[in-house]
């Protein structure tokens, strides 16, 4: 009983200290401000549905911004992968020794299978981090030098992780592609007084980059508040593993949302005086509305700091009050014990509103589902493929695949019904749909369910010719169609 009580208590707190947000049917984060054109300035905008997937085909009629009060203009609005905008990561890698045998080898092949995502005009960057950081690999589209690197890493040491942030952060600030962000993975948390930097330099660091920092705790042992606070200031995202077989659904969730992000062309009024700008993106699209704030700091000399400034980035306090500070990263850590060490398997993301986060889990069976618009397709035909059930109870059973978005599972309403005999068949299990040329799974369910690709669980996954997916008792084929 006085277990649960604490646990009550602790739980308290928390909501407590982070506020609660209302659930939206849309998502809008914007990751990334670039000012190299200034005043012609870029954000870099993710939006999702309610399910967190990424929504295709909005224009620059379906966004509008500000810059404080004033509305600004919107110029153009491009998917990323359709600019001419390369993007540099920067893959932080922890080769502490807790990352021994598994956890590391899992960590490799997901990075290397994120790394093979990405597009011909990005780059990519290395550092492996332990007892000390190593020293960044050059920043290559190399991907077969990368995979070298990338399964090259010893696990070995403790965990210098204030320093890797710092290091991380320094190499996105040089890289000179204009996109940049940071995938940082970690199973632990500073140990052995490692690192010359600490809490809050390392933070300081890591929002001075102008990179996200997309922060994936493994496990159980994780400083979840550091973590978030890292996504938070940076404008990106805390992804929890509990398990090391969910690190690939992690990094394939990130390469998605990555290449389904827009580029919003803003003109902007302010002076370039080294001024912060507070900006915010609306989208409106199918009746829905949501907004996203950023910050940014306008090119130009800065302004003198006032004595009760510094003294606030010291503690480490935003202009929201919303920075960290050593309660809650004590209570933090409670939590993740609670959470992760609870068995809640799945991605939980943390986004920058803070603590409140749109959590993986089964949905209802009775639940409505709309699939979010799809991108219009402009060649002469759109790419065809068929989802054939080879094996099971439904064997037999296809359904074409073209622009419209298919959901798969046991609700009636699902293009694609499948019976449910053991209960491992979800209401609305998957979905399929057409985006950027190329047909994309979701798996819808959360944790209680599994989806698998070509042998692998999913959260996400491209789909390609003869690539198998078994749902429960179902085992089905995709084919790609000639049009």
């Amino acid at each position: 009983m006085l277990k649960g009580l604490a646990t009550i208590g602790l739980l308290a707190a928390l909501v407590a200290a982070f506020p609660a947000h209302a659930q939206s049917p849309l998502t809008v984060d914007v990751t990334q401000v670039i000012t190299t054109a200034y005043p012609d300035v870029t954000a870099v905008v993710s939006v999702g549905d309610a399910t967190g997937a990424p929504v295709g085909g909005l224009t620059a009629a379906d966004f509008s911004a500000s810059e404080g009060e004033n509305p600004i203009a919107v110029t153009s609005v491009q998917a990323a992968v359709n600019a001419d905008v390369g993007l540099a990561v920067v893959l932080v890698m922890d080769t502490s020794g807790s990352m021994a045998g598994e956890p590391l080898s899992l960590a490799e092949e997901a990075a290397v299978s994120f790394v093979n995502s990405l597009l011909p005009k990005d780059g990519a960057i290395v550092i492996p981090f332990a007892d000390s950081v190593g020293a960044p690999s050059p920043l290559t589209a190399d991907k077969q030098a990368l995979a070298t690197t990338l399964r090259g890493l010893q696990a070995g040491g403790s965990t210098a992780l204030y320093d890797a942030v710092v290091a991380a952060a320094q190499s996105a600030k040089s890289a000179p592609l204009p996109r940049k962000v940071v995938v940082l993975l970690t199973d632990g948390q500073e140990s052995g007084n490692r690192s010359a930097a600490d809490v809050e330099g390392s933070l300081n660091a890591a929002t001075g980059s102008a990179a996200p920092f997309f922060a994936i705790g493994l496990g159980n042992d994780i400083n979840v508040l550091y973590l978030q606070t890292l996504a938070q200031r940076t404008g990106g995202e805390f992804l929890a593993a509990p398990a090391p077989a969910d690190i690939p659904s992690v990094y394939d969730h990130i390469g998605i949302m990555l290449r389904s992000q827009y580029l919003v062309r803003l003109q902007v009024g302010a002076p370039a005086d080294g001024g912060t700008s507070d900006l915010t993106l609306t989208v409106n699209s199918a009746g829905a509305s949501a907004s996203g704030p950023a910050q940014f700091v306008r090119p130009g000399a800065a302004p003198t700091a006032t004595p009760k400034q510094a003294s606030e980035a010291v503690a480490g306090t935003t202009s929201n009050g919303s920075g960290p500070n050593p309660a809650l990263f004590a209570l933090a850590g409670a939590m993740a014990v609670l959470l992760l060490g609870g068995g809640v398997v799945g991605v939980r993301r943390m986004r920058r509103s803070g603590m409140a986060a749109a959590e993986s889990g089964s949905t209802t069976a009775s639940r409505s589902y709309t699939p979010p618009p799809v991108a219009a397709w402009e060649g002469e035909s759109p790419p065809m493929a068929q989802l054939l059930i080879v094996d099971g109870p439904d064997k037999g059973k296809s359904v074409p695949l073209g622009e419209e978005a298919v959901t798969l599972g046991a609700d009636r309403d699902c293009t694609l019904k499948l019976a449910n005999p053991d209960g491992r068949v979800g209401g609305h299990h998957a979905r399929i749909w057409l985006r950027e040329g190329h047909f994309m799974l979701h798996h819808l369910e959360g944790a209680d369910f599994a989806t698998h690709v070509g042998g692998r669980q999913v959260a996400w996954a491209v789909l390609e010719d003869g690539d198998e997916i078994v749902i429960g008792p179902h085992r089905l084929r995709f084919k790609s169609v000639a049009s």
